[in-house]
């Protein structure tokens, strides 16, 4: 598989702005994103094909007969703690910065399974965008997008999209990853890196998948349903075989820098500035790779999405 990779010009880390980013560190700006109710079929353009089913009499749905319904983001163990690539790098992560839009939670009949038409009952979305931190605060595992008033009933399908942000560190990035990294067999300091991808995405998932079933709603009882990103498909995973399909299919680190080894020995014994990928300036085989990678991305748990984007479709897993 061919890839070609690029340095950009090295760039000297920028303090973070706080008001254009939502995380579990700051819980008062998370009651802040707007929020939008919608019954039956009524979405826009921008969200997944749905067949509005039968025609119904509308029902007025009191606000004591609705539940709640939370929307997280998750960046699993692997954000919070840090992995080893595939091809031996050390990664810890400072910041990982999503930037999503429509997201959308639905009850749908029959179950949506990735094929075919999504056929909504009910939903609820949160408009966006919403952009946040993956790196929660000491002790947290996610980071809570909103609360929805929601009808009653199993929200079994979620749908969202990954957009360029419009303002912050992150402006014109869907994806903003800032850490250090390391030879995992190595000694000396690590070295800083910033990863910045900029493809628009749109995922849409059936029945989140994990120890437990989520997406019940209840009267006056709170539910949720977590949008889960999976980045071992985009650096590897080191305690795995190389010959692991994860691994065969993933990219690694090393291919997003360019280091020769007089370069690398100087950079282990304390260099400052951070290695930067810039997506934008890729081109070709190697940014359709990587944006196959990247549609593997997204999950609901261990479920897996559809994904697409304007210039490639196809589905995650």
């Amino acid at each position: 598989m061919a890839r070609s990779v690029a340095l950009a010009e090295l760039q000297v880390k920028q303090l973070l702005s706080p008001s254009w980013v939502i995380s579990s560190r700051d819980p008062l700006a998370r009651g802040l994103a707007l929020v939008a109710l919608g019954l039956g079929a009524g979405m826009t353009a921008c969200r997944p094909p749905v067949e509005s089913g039968p025609a119904r009499e509308p029902q007025a749905i009191s606000a004591s007969a609705k539940g709640t319904l939370e929307l997280w983001a998750n960046g699993e163990a692997f954000v919070r703690e840090g992995l080893v690539s595939k091809d031996g790098w050390a990664l810890q992560f400072e910041h990982v910065y999503v930037t999503l839009a429509d997201i959308t939670a639905y009850q749908t009949d029959p179950p949506f399974e990735g094929k075919g038409e999504l056929q909504a009952k009910a939903l609820v979305n949160l408009t966006g965008p919403l952009t946040v931190d993956l790196v929660p605060a000491a002790g947290a595992e996610r980071v809570l997008l909103g609360s929805l008033e929601a009808p009653p009933g199993h929200y079994n399908a979620l749908a969202w999209r990954l957009v360029p942000a419009a303002e912050g560190l992150a402006k014109g990035y869907s994806l903003w990853i800032e850490g250090t990294a390391r030879p995992a067999k190595g000694e000396g300091e690590g070295i800083p890196f910033v990863l910045k991808f900029s493809p628009e995405l749109a995922f849409v998932c059936g029945e989140y998948v994990g120890e437990a079933r989520k997406g019940f709603v209840q009267a006056g009882q709170v539910a949720d349903l977590e949008v889960t990103f999976h980045f071992d498909h985009l650096f590897g995973d080191g305690s795995l075989p190389p010959e692991d399909d994860l691994n065969r299919a993933a990219l690694g680190f090393a291919p997003l820098v360019k280091l020769d080894p007089l370069s690398l020995e100087q950079r282990l014994k304390g260099g400052s500035d951070p290695l930067v990928w810039d997506d934008l300036q890729e081109s070709g085989t190697a940014s359709e790779t990587l944006l196959e990678i990247l549609q593997n991305l997204g999950h609901v748990g261990e479920g897996h999405c559809r994904a697409s984007s304007d210039r490639l479709g196809g589905t995650g897993s």
